[in-house]
């Protein structure tokens, strides 16, 4: 195969100050098959730094309706080289276009680069067990099809030059895909074999699915019914929902869909990515409602929580709050930290993700007890110890000074808040005596006179920081425990807000959390971002725009912080 041309790059390593050369060989047009014409051919990038075997690969599959588009496009030639440049072999492939060979033509040609790629593994330096695959709009179709009908017969394979090797991959992309012809009057869509809705189940390989809330091409209903129903069976689905339209994922939406491709490659087909350090990421309620939207991400170093923050953390470190450096230069600050413990002590936030994805928006770090969910399985949820509190600490404390973590110089470990919702409150009091939390949250939860995950009513004398309890009203069954501890509470500030109509569930789980996530981003930008605006609704007991409500509070003229 002749090399067309090198393509380098300089890195610059941070760690040991030291430059580093990466080069890359791009060979173009080789064909992976010659029985069908001369549309059967890719472009293979390899990198020619670090081992030059056992690799892992990605195939490149173009979009554009199953009728135009080609590898050339530019948005996946720069994928290409990207990705050759992270250490993986990438494939950019063409295929026949329905104009030139009838449906299911394409789908038996991206079968047939699978299989090139295999019956030259040791060539192109691949381990034929970590090929991945990633397309958009049709390509992703056509990714989504590697991904769930390998094993299908429904293809004519017979004249496929190396139909020895499985089709297989060891996971699928796709952004935009389309899951079935919506219109059944199409006659494609009288073939569901030719599309990822007539392969429901859980035999599939690992799928992420990038969707555009706004696409007019391909629905979002018709997405979400397919990874929905996939889920349901078992299947190992991701599905990273954006405002957007049909390019997300193309070229729109890029900061969120590109880490959730770095990540979902990295992990599934081992590759050690060091730009990546968590595994898993959705997008919960669009990012939240505030200036820095936010992810929720599983880390490689902290696998039973989920961490929400912003997309970028370097820019939702807000400038400082005494203005500028002399020479113009912004001044940012830390991110707050705050540690959330789920109602019924239980292993999962998805219940709260709209509100902690918000508060995550506005600058913070929030870490969930719980794995990461891509959709709510109760049935698998189980109880958790009051402890995880004290590990979640721990881990924010060790990554806020550890240079190799992306969260070094980000989390302060100064401004670390808890909070709880019912039983999840009870494990914040549990925890009241370290000395690590500046402040509490307790969420339709009070103690009263009951024991319930470590605490007790004498958890409240261990309180050394400001206290804030949002109870829903006397149908809240936490309503009079915690009307018993405000009470009970001489040490330290406290206040009571009573959401009168919200009940025992509170408002987590409407858009951005609702109302009482508005007023915990309150207490919380008050507490820990001295936005003395915040006052007037906590001390004074200012209720605009907080209808439904009341509020007390005590303690706040004599308390001294330790």
């Amino acid at each position: 195969m002749k090399k067309l041309f090198l393509l380098t790059i300089l890195f610059v390593s941070a760690a040991i100050a030291l430059a580093q050369e990466r080069k890359i060989s791009v060979t173009e047009n080789i064909a992976y098959r010659t029985d069908v014409g001369p549309s059967t051919v890719l472009d293979l990038a390899q990198p020619l730094f670090g081992p030059q075997q056992n690799r892992p690969a990605i195939l490149i599959i173009h979009g554009g309706g199953w009728s135009a588009g080609s590898k050339n496009d530019m948005v996946y030639r720069t994928l290409m080289v990207d990705y050759a440049m992270k250490g993986y072999v990438v494939c950019n492939m063409n295929y026949r276009l329905v104009q030139e060979a009838p449906m299911p033509a394409c789908i038996e040609d991206i079968r047939c680069a699978v299989r090139w790629m295999k019956a030259n593994a040791q060539k192109l330096g691949i381990d034929p067990n970590r090929i991945g695959t990633y397309g958009h709009s049709a390509g992703g179709h056509l990714s989504l099809m590697l991904g769930v009908a390998a094993d299908s017969k429904a293809f004519n394979d017979d004249n496929d030059p190396y139909k020895e090797f499985s089709p297989s991959v060891a996971c699928a992309a796709g952004g935009a895909p389309p899951t079935e012809i919506g219109n059944p009057n199409i006659p494609w869509a009288q073939h569901p074999e030719w599309w990822p809705i007539g392969y429901i189940g859980n035999g599939s390989t690992p799928i992420l699915v990038l969707q555009g809330g706004e696409d007019p091409v391909v629905k979002p209903n018709l997405t979400e019914d397919w990874v929905v129903k996939m889920q349901k069976a078992g299947a190992a689905v991701d599905y990273v929902k954006v405002h957007g339209d049909h390019g997300v994922a193309f070229d729109k939406q890029l900061e969120f869909t590109r880490p959730a491709m770095d990540a979902f490659f990295a992990r599934h087909l081992k590759h050690e990515d060091s730009s990546v350090s968590f595994e898993q990421m959705k997008v919960p309620d669009y990012g939240g409602s505030g200036p820095h939207k936010a992810i929720a991400v599983r880390e490689r170093t902290l696998p039973d929580f989920v961490v929400y923050r912003p997309v970028d953390m370097q820019a939702a470190m807000r400038v400082g709050r005494f203005g500028m450096f002399a020479t113009g230069t912004p001044q940012t600050e830390k991110l707050p930290v705050l540690v959330f413990c789920n109602g019924g002590c239980m292993d999962t936030s998805i219940g709260y993700e709209n509100m902690l994805t918000d508060i995550a928006s506005y600058g913070y770090v929030v870490v969930a007890i719980g794995e990461l969910q891509m959709m709510a399985h109760h049935e698998q949820d189980k109880h958790t110890p009051s402890s995880m509190v004290q590990r979640a600490l721990n881990w924010i404390c060790q990554q806020a000074g550890d240079p190799a973590s992306p969260y070094c110089h980000v989390l302060d470990t100064t401004r670390i808040a808890a909070a709880g919702h019912s039983c999840g409150g009870a494990q914040v009091l549990a925890n009241a005596a370290d000395a690590r939390l500046k402040s509490y949250i307790i969420l339709n939860a009070g103690m009263g006179k009951m024991t319930m995950a470590d605490a007790s009513a004498k958890s409240l004398k261990n309180l050394h920081a400001p206290i804030l309890y949002i109870v829903g009203g006397t149908s809240d069954v936490a309503w009079n425990n915690a009307q018993a501890d405000y009470k009970a509470i001489k040490r330290v500030p406290v206040v009571l807000a009573d959401n009168t109509q919200s009940g025992h569930g509170g408002t987590y789980e409407q858009p951005n959390g609702g109302d009482n996530a508005r007023m915990v981003r309150a207490w919380l930008d008050w507490q820990f971002k001295n936005k003395q605006e915040h006052r007037k609704l906590f001390v004074d007991g200012d209720l605009t725009n907080y209808n439904g409500f009341t509020i007390q509070q005590k303690n706040f003229f004599v308390f001294v912080s330790t």
